[in-house]
């Protein structure tokens, strides 16, 4: 029997179910694969459906409130950069690969450490809590890639096109690295930020930075009013290292 209690909202619609969650840290339990397929007949298409689970979930940010202990995240499995798989472990690998020096990343320097060597997804799984964010574009969080999707068509791209997609990043993996690192001064890259925005850009993008929060002091400095002696934008400006125009916007002295 039809549910006519309810009439259906056309509001309120997304592009890929993410659920409630928007940033979040916990430990990968396991990531079973399983076989699925797209169409019928001949132009059937056959691919692997990764299912991420991960169990302790932290929840730093959320649209509503979230009170369960594990979340999944399911992708189609891919060897392509440009794909939500590529996006997730490419994302992995930046965050990892940032416990190696430059020679040993260097393919030319005998300390090079060959990609295949280096620590991947079953090195963590069970072990080390991962940071994971949506990369939407909302709220300091990173805009979503430009991905294919062979649902958006039109007159000049009748096989489908290119388009800014929801997916999931990982920002961190406990006890070997965030993203933005590889040695980056957690100061040097806030003043990289801080270079042609105003205080109020500045500060979204800042705090929504994983290498910046990890620095307790620096980050007490960003959070102190702007007028303030210890705040992080106005010892700069007292310094002589930036100005401040009229706009409000800061500019590095060169």
């Amino acid at each position: 029997m039809a549910d006519e209690s309810k009439v259906p909202s056309s509001r309120g619609l997304i592009d890929y179910d993410v659920g409630p969650l928007r940033r979040f840290k916990g430990i990968i339990d396991s990531m079973p694969r399983e076989p699925q397929t797209f169409g019928e007949g001949a132009t059937a298409r056959s691919s692997m459906r990764v299912t991420v689970n991960v169990r302790d979930i932290e929840v730093l940010e959320a649209t509503e409130p979230y009170h369960f202990p594990v979340f999944q995240i399911q992708l189609t499995e891919s060897n392509r950069k440009k794909s939500r798989w590529g996006v997730l472990s490419e994302s992995f690998n930046a965050v990892v690969d940032s416990q190696y020096t430059p020679e040993q990343l260097d393919p030319g320097n005998p300390a090079f450490v060959k990609t295949n060597d280096r620590m991947d997804f079953k090195d963590i799984m069970g072990k080390n809590r991962v940071g994971f964010v949506l990369a939407d574009g909302e709220d300091g969080r990173p805009e979503s890639p430009m991905l294919f999707d062979g649902r958006s068509v039109d007159a000049e791209h009748p096989k489908g096109q290119d388009r800014p997609t929801l997916t999931w990043m990982i920002f961190e993996v406990e006890g070997v690295g965030v993203a933005g690192g590889q040695g980056v001064n957690a100061s040097d890259l806030a003043k990289a930020m801080l270079d042609g925005k105003t205080l109020a850009q500045f500060n979204k993008e800042a705090l929504a930075n994983p290498v910046v929060r990890n620095d307790t002091a620096l980050l007490t400095s960003i959070s102190l009013p702007a007028t303030a002696p210890g705040s992080f934008a106005n010892s700069l400006v007292l310094a002589g290292e930036f100005t401040k125009d009229k706009q409000g916007v800061y500019h590095k002295v060169q």
